[in-house]
């Protein structure tokens, strides 16, 4: 049988996603620009942004497009069409992060409790992105979605898959860094900070935002979103 989604109830979705990765893209711009290294899924993008000559938004756009690559091969006949609307999520994510360290670059210092109080900041605030992301049931970004699609083929933990591919990130970034640069970059306190406190977030916020999912979600499927809600959140806290 298939099942039909009112248009009114998909717009609602997209909106809400919209808005969730405008605040995670203000997250990521807070961190970054505070100068005590980057979030971890972010770690990579930024150590390639180092090397090219490309903005954090541009690489980020490319590297989540390398992650839908990786979900295809993964997925195999399990990819569909669908799959494919990711591509204007991220372009959009991109330019968002791009928009915000622009728009939040007048607030980088090197006062250590400045910058301390903005990693905190923006931690939080990729956190309450997120937990929109997962309230608005429209669609995941590609590392999300390449998280999903190995623990559908190993058949392993959610949040224990997630953790390694954040640390796979990370290592990355540091080799390649040291490889070219012959420094790291973009790893330091910060990282740390932002890898225990958006997961924290996330599951503070979601206090608040589990409220919005009559919007998202119709009646008979809460359930199941809160069972989503649940996995997703954590994964974050791992």
């Amino acid at each position: 049988m298939k099942v039909t989604v009112d248009k009114s109830v998909l717009c609602k979705r997209y909106a809400g996603f919209t808005v969730a990765l405008l605040v995670c893209a203000l997250g990521v711009a807070l961190v970054t620009n505070a100068c005590l290294g980057t979030s971890p899924i972010t770690s990579l993008p930024y150590a390639l942004s180092a090397i090219f000559p490309l903005s954090l938004g541009t690489v980020t756009f490319l590297s989540n497009i390398c992650f839908l690559v990786v979900q295809k091969a993964l997925l195999g006949r399990y990819f569909t069409v669908g799959h494919l609307m990711k591509i204007p999520a991220v372009f959009l994510f991109g330019l968002f992060i791009d928009g915000w360290m622009w728009a939040t670059s007048y607030l980088v210092t090197d006062v250590y409790w400045q910058q301390m109080l903005m990693c905190l900041v923006g931690s939080m605030v990729l956190g309450l992105g997120v937990s929109l992301e997962i309230f608005s049931n429209a669609t995941v970004l590609p590392g999300e979605g390449m998280v999903v699609a190995i623990v559908f083929r190993t058949h392993k933990n959610f949040g224990n898959i997630k953790v390694l591919v954040d640390s796979s990130m990370v290592l990355a970034a540091v080799l390649l860094s040291l490889a070219v640069l012959h420094t790291i970059v973009g790893l330091r306190e910060g990282t740390i900070i932002s890898a225990v406190l958006v997961g924290m977030s996330v599951r503070f916020f979601s206090r608040w935002t589990r409220r919005l999912a009559p919007l998202f979600w119709e009646k008979e499927k809460l359930e199941k979103a809160r069972r989503r809600r649940l996995v997703l959140q954590e994964s974050y806290a791992a």
